[in-house]
């Protein structure tokens, strides 16, 4: 976050000195006496009028406008500001080292110090990035194209993780992570491998051939889901079998209790027939609950088959049991075929 501190002083004619400092160091470099070009000066004045109130980009943009009217060190110095105050550091270097780079100018030396303290905060936050290797091509950080003459061997990035990227011509792309640290230089040895031609492509070994795999049609996926409901329907006729013998079984052992033990109905015989018999009718409940849960199923499977034929008709089975738990059970199939 930037803090500006402004201070004000009167000097002649009612105009201002302005000073800002930006983290800590001096940023806004004061006015001074009007420009050459009487329209550059007032787009400076009114720049810094929006950087006091912390507008930084519209103050940005009239730097500009002023700069692109008359060109002047005091305007390349206010256009470095501001883009220091946005965090633009690159340019901000650039612009700031070009207008203290001017010899003999009244406002650049009566402000010199306060533009080298902004440019020592300005570095603090660039690092160097050396590239070694790269043939030709474009450079791109985080996306963005550069356009430097010289962005093939040095780049002056941000601190921070950037995305390098190479792209050429006939070459495969190469791209790597950096991890820019301020005043530091990373060094990026590329490799720049070659595209291959319509020959070498044709020279390469492309392998066996891969056999299609059959799709299953609507009518397989339909015969399928049949087959199965109707191995459902018999593993139903199983259950069901497996409670009639339980009730059955039931039945006889119910039998030979009252007939054996009405007068000693706690010896140990009677006893394992009880046991029996409720063993016997357990099975049998099981067993007819069995025949409903895979009677259900085998409709269902039966019922939703595909069929390859629309006027085909699917059979249609439905079962229906109710145990008794006394002994006795009803039991229904109905079907169309």
């Amino acid at each position: 976050m930037v803090h500006a501190i402004l201070a004000k002083m009167r000097r002649p004619q009612h105009h201002g000195i302005l000073v800002a400092l930006a983290i800590g160091f001096p940023l806004l470099a004061p006015r001074a006496a009007l420009a050459e070009d009487p329209a550059a000066a007032t787009l400076i004045e009114q720049g810094l009028d929006l950087r006091q109130s912390q507008h930084d980009v519209e103050a940005l943009a009239l730097f500009e406008k002023a700069q692109a009217i008359a060109p002047s060190p005091r305007g390349q110095a206010q256009v470095a500001l501001a883009q220091q105050a946005l965090g633009r550091w690159v340019l901000a270097e650039q612009n700031l080292a070009s207008a203290i780079a001017v010899s003999g100018d009244a406002w650049i030396e009566s402000r010199r110090p306060i533009l080298e303290r902004a440019m020592t905060v300005i570095r603090a936050h660039l690092g160097d990035v050396e590239i070694v290797g790269a043939k030709e091509g474009a450079v791109y950080v985080d996306g963005a194209r550069v356009d430097a003459p010289d962005a093939l061997t040095h780049l002056r990035l941000e601190v921070g993780r950037r995305a390098f990227e190479l792209r050429a011509t006939g070459y495969y792309p190469f791209s790597r992570v950096l991890d820019v640290l301020p005043g530091e230089l990373v060094r990026v040895e590329v490799e720049q491998h070659a595209l291959l031609d319509d020959g070498k492509q044709a020279a390469v070994n492309p392998g066996p051939a891969l056999v299609p795999t059959p799709i299953a049609t609507k009518a397989d996926s339909g015969r399928t889901q049949r087959t199965i409901g109707w191995v459902v329907v018999g593993g139903a006729a199983l259950f069901l079998a497996t409670g009639a013998i339980g009730l059955i079984e039931r039945e006889s052992d119910a039998q030979d209790f009252n007939a054996n033990c009405s007068k000693n109905p706690n010896s140990s015989a009677c006893n394992d027939l009880y046991h029996e018999g409720n063993t016997a009718q357990t099975v049998g409940i099981i067993g007819f609950v069995g025949a409903g849960v895979f009677g259900a199923v085998s409709v269902t499977l039966l019922v939703t088959a595909p069929s390859a034929k629309s006027k085909t008709t699917t059979p249609v089975v439905s079962f229906g049991c109710a145990p008794a738990w006394n002994g006795g059970a009803s039991c229904a199939w109905r079907g169309t075929f």
